[in-house]
C-alpha cells in the first residue's frame, strides 16, 4: 500500500463526523455532561404558584429539564420562576413533538374534563390530548379541583367519572405533588356491609379502591356492580364471620 492511499485512508477516517465529535467530547470536559430528558409543565392559575413552582422543581427537577408553558390567566400573572426553569409559548410547545414527560401540577376541573372527553380546543389541552394519543408519560395533581365538602355528590361523581377515565388512559393521577409512593401502594379500606341488599347508592358511599365485605346472601344489583368496578372497590363474601356463626 502506498503513502498516498495511506493518505488518503487517513484523511478519510479523521474526517468522519462521529470520529470528530468523539474528538470534541474528549478534549471538553461540557460534552461529557448528560443532558438531561425535557419535562413539558402545564400551568394553571394557583393562588400560591411560588409553592407549587417550588414543588415541581423539587420533585422533577433532578430528572428533566423544566419548561413551563402557562395558561392564560397564568401568563397574565406572570409569576416568578425558580432558577434553570423557563417560560415556552403555545407555538414553540406544540411545535416541539419529543417531550419526555407532560405534568400538570395544579389540574384545573376544566382541564380535567376536557382530558377525560378528548376535547382540544386550548394549548394545554391539545398537549395533553397529543401526550394521550402519542402514549407520552402524563402525570396530574388534583389538589387544586376546588372541590369542598358542600359541593353536591352527583357533581363529585362526575369528576371522579372523569379521574377514572383519564387514568383508563394510561395518565398517573396524585393528590398532591411528591404523592407518588402513595398513590403507588394505597392503603385499602376494608368495610363491612350488612345489609341485605346493596344498591348503586350503597356502592357510592364507599371509599374508592376499597375492599367490601358483604354477607353470602346479599344481593347485588347490577348497576352496582358496575358502580363498584368503575370505583375499583373489590367485592368480597365474609364466609369466615358467617362460618364462626355456625
Amino acid at each position: 500500500m502506498n503513502e498516498e492511499l495511506i493518505n488518503q485512508l487517513v484523511h478519510r477516517i479523521l474526517s468522519e463526523p462521529a470520529f470528530q465529535a468523539l474528538l470534541q467530547g474528549n478534549g471538553n470536559g461540557a460534552g461529557n455532561k448528560a443532558v438531561k430528558p425535557a419535562a413539558l409543565v402545564l400551568l394553571n392559575y394557583v393562588p400560591d404558584f411560588e409553592r407549587v413552582l417550588s414543588a415541581v422543581k423539587t420533585r422533577w427537577g433532578a430528572e428533566y429539564t423544566l419548561t413551563i408553558l402557562p395558561s392564560e390567566s397564568v401568563a397574565k400573572a406572570n409569576p416568578a420562576l425558580p432558577e434553570d426553569m423557563n417560560w415556552i409559548t403555545p407555538q414553540d410547545a406544540l411545535t416541539k413533538t419529543d417531550w419526555q414527560k407532560i405534568i400538570v401540577p395544579a389540574c384545573s376541573a376544566n382541564t380535567l374534563a376536557k382530558a377525560a372527553l378528548g376535547l382540544r380546543d386550548n394549548p394545554l389541552s391539545e398537549l395533553i390530548g397529543r401526550g394521550i394519543t402519542q402514549g407520552q408519560p402524563i402525570e396530574l395533581v388534583t389538589e387544586y379541583l376546588g372541590f369542598t365538602a358542600q359541593t353536591p355528590k352527583a357533581y363529585l361523581e362526575l369528576y371522579e367519572g372523569y379521574l377514572q377515565k383519564i387514568k383508563s388512559y394510561g395518565v398517573k393521577v396524585y393528590t398532591r405533588i411528591g404523592d407518588e409512593k402513595t398513590a403507588a401502594e394505597p392503603t385499602q379500606d376494608v368495610i363491612r356491609f350488612e345489609k341485605k341488599f346493596l344498591g348503586d347508592k350503597d356502592a357510592y358511599g364507599f371509599p374508592e379502591a376499597s375492599r367490601v365485605f358483604v354477607k353470602r346472601l346479599t344481593v347485588i344489583s347490577p348497576l352496582a356492580r358496575d358502580t363498584l368496578k368503575i370505583r375499583r372497590i373489590e367485592l368480597c363474601t365474609d364466609m369466615e364471620r358467617e362460618g364462626g356463626r355456625r
